[in-house]
């Protein structure tokens, strides 16, 4: 096995400080602002970041990956591919999982994505092995059931008709710019009138506001891609389908998930809805025409660093009061 090794990236100029974090620094390599390098994942070298680590930023570390992968492993491995498993083709996905842990290893932790991505998937698929209402029914991942080759994530057998259930990660990573918050200055002109989005420009504002209105593009964009496969599937047999969401609770919240819900299930937004107006605007301009034929949403919450999930909301619907 490869010997532990931690990524981290010079963030701060020692300049000004004390000799002894000129010294670490040195010692670590770390000679500049954004210089990274990889070090040995050692207690010694544990202890020097910590006397330094207003000044650098652990990017990545393989002590954290391999705690990660077991996690993952003893969460899903046998839902997916253990004795008795009910998933036809849970092997793809398990494959899939082992492939985004090399990519994110070979990146050093900066390609993600992909990793986050099929942890979810996992997550989902451990809800419908788990559900009662499913104890008797096929779980497929990602059959090939449209002729033109397009797939949705998950279809379940239940008998008398079939369960769509299509998974997808939210996880926009707007910068706080200047030029974030700005937008978010142009863009707070359009909100309802009695709706006040408040946000710092000192502590992360335009990213704030970046990441909740890039959030509910995505939810446009992934419904209408969801709409037409689920379209297809019900041509082929007939049964609900669900989109899920997902997400860490941070870059977007679920209250942000019910107002799109309910303009999906509505036809018209809610007088509460800061992004409303402008939605509407896109929708109309666009010629965007909703098949509505998605039954539910959820929302699935997990923290990114950790495999377990920590939440599942279903359906999604938001409060009665200011529809």
């Amino acid at each position: 096995m490869p010997p532990a090794t931690i990524t981290v990236e010079q963030t701060g100029s020692p300049i000004r400080r004390p000799a002894y974090q000129h010294q670490i620094l040195k010692g670590l390599h770390l000679n500049r602002i954004g210089r990274i390098v990889e070090l040995p994942d050692t207690p010694a070298t544990r202890g020097q970041l910590i006397r330094v680590k207003h000044l650098i930023r652990v990017l990545y570390a393989t002590c954290d990956l391999d705690a990660f992968v077991e996690e993952a492993t003893a969460e899903y491995k046998a839902i997916l591919v253990g004795a008795g498993s009910r998933i036809m083709r849970g092997t793809v996905l398990w494959s899939q999982f082992e492939s985004a842990v090399e990519i994110y290893h070979a990146s050093h932790g900066k390609d993600d994505s992909r990793l986050i991505e099929v942890v979810n998937e996992m997550a989902v698929t451990k809800v419908l092995a788990n559900d009662p209402a499913l104890l008797n029914a096929r779980i497929n991942y990602e059959p090939d059931m449209l002729p033109d080759g397009r797939r949705i994530d998950f279809v379940v057998d239940r008998g008398k008709d079939n369960l769509y259930v299509e998974v997808k990660t939210v996880r926009p990573q707007t910068k706080a710019t200047r030029e974030a918050y700005q937008k978010f200055e142009h863009r707070k002109k359009h909100h309802p009138s009695n709706v006040e989005f408040v946000v710092n420009p000192q502590k992360q504002g335009g990213a704030i506001y970046g990441d909740a209105f890039a959030s509910r593009s995505h939810f446009l964009e992934y419904t209408m891609a969801f709409e037409e496969r689920l379209a297809a599937a019900k041509e082929i047999r007939p049964g609900p389908g669900i989109l899920v969401f997902c997400g860490s609770g941070y870059a977007w919240r679920k209250s942000s998930l019910e107002n799109w819900a309910d303009f999906y299930h509505l036809g018209r937004h809610r007088a509460d809805d800061p992004f409303g107006p402008m939605e509407k605007h896109a929708v109309e301009k666009e010629g965007i025409q909703l098949k509505r034929n998605i039954d539910h949403f959820a929302w699935l919450q997990r923290p990114f660093e950790q495999a377990r999930m920590t939440g599942l909301t279903f359906p999604i619907r938001g409060p009665e009061f200011g529809r």
